[in-house]
């Protein structure tokens, strides 16, 4: 009886102790993943740019803005050439009018908005990010970055996101889902598309994988996938929703680096993703 208590007993502690790193450790453990993407036709001048990634932030009761602003500062002081925000900015209205404290650290964010900005109607006039809605802009000479609406509450066109773009230019996508990359065609010619939303799951087990995915954060929820024509880099992002609470799948900020695609056998390769279940 004594040793069924004694075992009882270390498992409610080692229980507790997963319950405190949980709710109170690991959410603040960020982590800076780094990325290098070879492009096929990549230009020189181009070679080494990097985009710094950021996402939903769902700035609001389980997340403050002191936890945002560490974060924004931490990718801020890599100086990333493009600072994209991948949208769920808040899960609260109220939580609007802390965004420009929040997010101060960038510089000239652009993003796109998530199926949470939606609730949000202040969201689509706020000023701190330049909100991307299936259009797009020349980040640099020969490189188009174009944003899409969100796919679960709003009308996104991939096709209105490129009508603007250079022939040659490399094409960069923001998607706040990653399962828009099964939208994307050949002829949109996107050579990488940069999403949020599933959080990584939230919570991961070993042998399990990822608990919370939601829809249209399944297929490519976590890291660098490949896409039918793209490959999709998921961010597990900042925030939480639901419930505040991360196991093994830590927030993060992206840095993602282009790079020219060598020939095989030259050394040239893409980091490693954060391993898939």
């Amino acid at each position: 009886m004594l040793l069924f208590q004694g075992i009882v007993g270390l498992a409610a502690a080692a229980l507790a102790g997963l319950a405190v790193y949980a709710f109170l450790i690991e959410p603040d453990r960020l982590v800076v993943e780094r990325v290098r993407l070879p492009v096929p036709g990549l230009p020189p001048h181009l070679d080494g740019f990097t985009i710094g990634v950021i996402s939903d932030l769902h700035l609001g009761p389980f997340v403050p803005a002191r936890r945002i602003r560490r974060a924004a500062g931490v990718l801020a002081r890599a100086r990333p050439d493009l600072t994209i925000v991948a949208g769920d900015f808040v899960s609260a209205p109220e939580a609007v009018a802390q965004l420009p404290e929040a997010l101060a650290p960038l510089k000239r964010p652009v993003g796109v908005l998530g199926n949470w900005d939606w609730r949000v109607p202040a969201m689509r006039t706020q000023t701190i990010v330049r909100l991307l809605i299936n259009d797009g802009f020349e980040a640099a000479p020969g490189l188009w970055v174009a944003g899409v609406d969100d796919s679960r509450r709003g009308r996104p066109d991939i096709d209105a996101a490129m009508a603007k773009a250079p022939k040659s230019a490399i094409r960069i996508l923001i998607a706040h889902e990653p399962e828009v990359a099964d939208r994307v065609r050949p002829d949109h010619r996107v050579a990488l598309q940069i999403s949020g939303h599933s959080h990584g799951g939230q919570v991961r087990l070993p042998l399990i994988g990822p608990l919370l995915l939601p829809r249209l954060g399944r297929k490519y929820h976590t890291g660098l996938s490949a896409g039918p024509a793209c490959p999709v880099y998921t961010t597990r992002g900042v925030g939480m929703v639901h419930l505040p609470v991360r196991f093994l799948c830590p927030p993060e900020v992206t840095l993602i680096t282009l790079t020219t695609q060598r020939p095989p056998g030259r050394g040239s390769a893409a980091a490693d993703p954060p391993p898939q279940p």
